[in-house]
Order: structure tokens, then C-alpha cells, then sequence
């Protein structure tokens, strides 16, 4: 589908919302919570007693779960997990997840990856988690996982892969330094930040914390890094408890379990008090119709590049 296509189908589906026709735009999978690492801030690592014990999505359950999703109204395709790029079923892996979707419609397609056990680089955009520089990054996800990621991204050619920081208490004084990897990485065309949003709550920040921070984001937005969160954005970020603004209807979630939730799994909770995702700030802007980040968040992350 052509750029003019897909242009016009998302503001479609804005008028439509606008007019009380709330759809999701956005449709992230959880298809499974395994995992190779065991990452210090990981609220599934530190809950799996409490999951379910349904932990994975079969690919006839996922593809069910997509057309269903594209049918009411999603067009961005996101897969998480634990590690996304572990998925298999039958002889499927992840790369056969991202053709489907392809083949079913969605525009823009993309997973978040720690990074140490390959790409698939059929998709629009990938995600890269990166907490800090090795000794900092390493603390937190487990020994040797620094030298996995920059070793895999020398070998990767995609036009869209972007950094992921989630800012807590570890590393809240290494922002700077990330930012100058991920400029500095020849395969890594952007990085957005995150405040972690608790459990646990040791790692949390406090809003001076974050203020400093925010105005050390901006900052280096300012001199030329490529900070892919707006500006609004980052300065929404102040406000922990999005709740009574966060457009629930933009985003939809599909768990390992085949259980739904709109807008967020966290919704209600204490979590949810405490929102760390700047994407919650960017769905916001995007829903009331804020020129300046509609321009800078649907390069990325709503039009097709693949």
C-alpha cells in the first residue's frame, strides 16, 4: 500500500475517533514471556509465579488475534515478550509472525530485542534494549550481554533499528553517554527513552530525578542527537499518573494467555499511577491532533519501510 494510502487511512481513523468511533490504532502482541536473560528491572522475570500458566501464543491463535485486530481498525503491529525472537511453533519463528502480518495488511510492523539472539529484518522497525554503556548495561541485564548486542548490530542492515533506554536508578546518570553510543553506532537511527514504571519500586526515580533528566534529554535533543520522543512528550513525562488522559482506545493488547486489554495490561494498577512509557505521552499528542508529533513519531512508526 502506497505512503498516499496509508496517509489517508490514518487520518481516517483519527476522524473517526473524533467523531466517537474509537478504534485502536496500535495492536502489540505479547506472544510468549520467555526469555534467554533475566534483566534486574524485568517485572515478568520477577513475577512468573503470578502469570498465568498459559505463556505462549500458538501461530494459528496469533493469526486469529491479528486479522481480528486489523479487522477492528489496528494498522501498527508490535510483538514483545519476554524475548520475541525465542517465538517458534511447529517450524515458525518470528520472521513468519512479521510476513503475516505483512500479508494481512498491517502498515508498520516492529518487536523489541535485547539484542543476543539475531534479527528479523522483515520488519519496519526494530527495537534494541539499551540500559547503559557495557559495565552499566551488563549490571542490569547479565554479564557479556553489551559486547552480544554491538557485536550483532555490525551485521545489521536495516533502515530502522532504534535504541530503547529505560531510565531508573542504575543508570539515570549515564543518559548522556547512551545517547553518544547510539549516535555513534552506525546501525542505530535513533533511541527513545523510557522512566521505568514499577515493580520494583527500589529502582524507581523521584520526580527531581526525572526533571533532571527530562531537561538532560531535551538538552541533547537540542544539540542534535537523535532523541526520537517529542519534546511535548518528554515534558509529559513529568506527569506519573496519565491515567485519566491516556487515550486507552489507541492501543490494544493481546497477552500470552489469549486474555485482551485495551490501552494497557497495567491499567487500574499501581503501575499504572506510576507510568513510566513515553509512548503512553506520544498516543496522547497523537489523539488531540498535535502537528509536531504526528510529524515526528509516523516516519518511524507508522508508515511502511519494508
Amino acid at each position: 500500500m502506497g505512503l498516499v494510502r496509508q496517509f489517508a487511512s490514518h487520518a481516517g481513523w483519527w476522524i473517526g475517533c473524533k467523531l466517537g468511533f474509537k478504534k485502536p490504532l496500535v495492536t502489540t502482541m505479547i506472544i510468549h514471556y520467555a526469555c534467554n536473560l533475566n534483566c534486574r528491572h524485568c517485572s515478568i522475570q520477577g513475577n512468573l509465579e503470578l502469570l498465568p500458566p498459559k505463556r505462549k501464543l500458538s501461530y494459528s491463535e496469533l493469526e486469529e488475534e491479528m486479522r481480528g485486530q486489523y479487522r477492528r481498525g489496528a494498522r501498527i503491529l508490535y510483538f514483545e515478550g519476554g524475548e520475541p525472537t525465542m517465538w517458534e511453533d511447529e517450524g515458525r519463528d518470528l520472521g513468519d509472525l512479521i510476513r503475516l502480518g505483512r500479508e494481512i495488511g498491517f502498515f508498520n510492523i516492529g518487536y523489541t530485542t535485547n539484542g543476543t539472539n539475531g534479527y528479523h529484518t522483515e520488519s519496519d522497525v526494530i527495537s534494541i534494549s539499551l540500559d547503559g554503556p557495557r559495565e552499566i548495561h551488563d549490571a542490569i541485564r547479565s554479564e557479556g550481554v553489551y559486547d552480544r548486542l554491538m557485536e550483532g548490530l555490525k551485521t545489521l542492515d536495516h533502515p530502522a533499528v532504534f535504541a530503547n533506554m529505560v531510565v531508573q536508578r542504575d543508570n539515570l546518570h549515564t543518559v548522556r553517554e547512551v545517547a553518544e553510543i547510539a549516535q555513534d553506532n552506525p546501525s542505530i537511527r535513533g533511541i527513545i527513552f523510557n522512566f521505568i514504571t514499577p515493580p520494583p519500586d527500589d529502582l524507581s526515580l523521584t520526580l527531581e530525578e526525572k526533571a533532571a533528566v527530562i531537561h538532560e534529554i531535551l538538552l541533547l535533543k537540542k544539540e542534535g542527537f537523535p532523541v526520537l520522543n517529542s519534546k511535548k512528550a518528554l515534558r509529559l513525562l513529568l506527569e506519573e499518573d496519565f491515567s485519566k488522559k491516556c487515550p486507552y482506545h489507541v492501543s490494544a493488547f493481546v497477552l500470552p494467555d489469549g486474555s485482551h486489554a485495551q490501552g494497557c495490561p497495567m491499567a487500574g494498577t499501581e503501575s499504572c499511577r506510576k507510568c513510566g512509557f513515553d509512548a503512553v505521552r506520544e498516543y496522547y499528542l497523537v489523539n488531540r491532533g498535535d502537528p509536531f508529533t504526528i510529524t515526528e513519531m509516523s516516519g518511524m512508526f507508522a508508515l511502511t519501510k519494508r
